[in-house]
C-alpha cells in the first residue's frame, strides 16, 4: 500500500511523462536535422532513429502507466534505456556504428542459418538459393556487441545496472520474475496467481528516473546534431522537474526503508 505521499509523487511522475511526451513530440516536428557531409550522414541517421526508437517506446510506456499497468511499465523502460545507452556509445564515439551495423549483421546470419537449417522449411527454391548464398558470405569477422561494454567509462553507467535489474526481475522469465506472479499462503497451503502485479514504491521511483533520466539524455544528445530548437526552455524545465523528483523520491525511499 502507497500512502498519500507516495501516491502524489507517482500522479507527478504521471504528469512528467506526459509533459515530456508533449514537448518531445513537437520536437521532432521542428525543422529537419542538417547533414553536412556524406561521412556523417550514417552517424546521424542512426542517432536520429535511436531518438525515434525511444520516443515510440516511451509514448507506450504513458499508455501503459496511464492504464495502471506497472510491471508492462517497466518491462517497457527497458527498451528505452536500452536505446539510450546505444546512443551514448554513439556519441562517446562515432565509429561504434560499424560495430552496430556488424552486430546486426551476425544476427541476420544466425537467424538465416535458424531457418535455412529446420526440417520444416517450405521456401521456394529461389529463396533456398537466397538464404545458402547468403550463408556462405560467413561472419566476415562480425561479432556481437556485449552491452555490458557500452558504458564504461560513463557518468551514466548505473543505467547498465538498471537495465540488467529490469531484465533480471521483470523482462525475462527468471525465478525472480515469476516470484511476483504466484502467492503462497503457508497457513492453508494455498496460492494466488497475480495478473498484472503492482510494484512497489522503491521500483515504481526507480522506474521512473531512469526512464526519465534516459529520455533527457537522448533530447540532449540529439539536440547535438540539431542544433537548433525553439524547446530549449521547455527542455530545461523538464530537466530542473525531473532532477527535483528523483531527488524527492530518494527521500521517500530512504524514509521507507527506516
Amino acid at each position: 500500500m502507497r500512502d498519500s505521499r507516495s501516491n502524489a509523487h507517482l500522479k507527478n511522475w504521471v504528469e512528467w511523462l506526459r509533459e515530456y511526451v508533449k514537448a518531445a513530440s513537437r520536437f521532432t516536428q521542428e525543422s529537419p536535422i542538417e547533414v553536412a557531409s556524406d561521412e556523417e550522414r550514417e552517424v546521424v541517421a542512426v542517432k536520429a532513429a535511436l531518438y525515434a526508437r525511444s520516443l515510440t517506446l516511451c509514448q507506450g510506456s504513458l499508455l501503459l502507466i496511464d492504464n495502471d499497468l506497472q510491471l508492462d511499465f517497466r518491462i517497457h523502460t527497458r527498451g528505452i534505456i536500452e536505446a539510450a545507452m546505444y546512443l551514448i556509445a554513439l556519441d562517446r564515439d562515432p565509429t561504434f556504428v560499424t560495430k552496430m551495423k556488424d552486430d546486426d549483421y551476425k544476427s541476420r546470419q544466425s537467424r538465416a542459418g535458424l531457418h535455412f537449417n529446420a526440417k520444416d522449411f517450405n521456401g521456394t527454391d529461389d529463396v533456398r538459393e537466397m538464404l545458402e548464398d547468403f550463408l556462405a558470405q560467413g561472419l566476415q569477422g562480425a561479432k556481437a556487441i556485449q552491452v555490458s561494454t557500452l558504458l564504461e567509462g560513463s557518468e551514466f553507467d548505473r543505467l547498465y545496472r538498471t537495465y540488467r535489474d529490469i531484465s533480471g526481475d521483470a523482462a525475462h522469465v527468471s525465478i525472480t520474475s515469476l516470484n511476483r506472479h504466484y502467492i503462497e499462503n503457508p497457513a492453508d497451503q494455498s496460492a494466488m496467481l497475480i495478473v498484472h502485479p503492482p510494484l512497489d514504491e522503491i521500483e515504481m521511483h526507480v522506474t521512473f528516473a531512469e526512464l526519465a533520466t534516459s529520455m533527457l539524455i537522448a533530447t540532449l544528445l540529439l539536440m547535438k546534431i540539431k542544433r537548433r530548437t525553439d524547446l530549449w526552455d521547455e527542455f530545461q524545465m523538464l530537466l530542473r522537474q525531473c532532477n527535483d523528483m528523483i531527488r524527492v523520491g530518494a527521500t521517500n525511499s530512504q524514509d521507507e526503508e527506516k
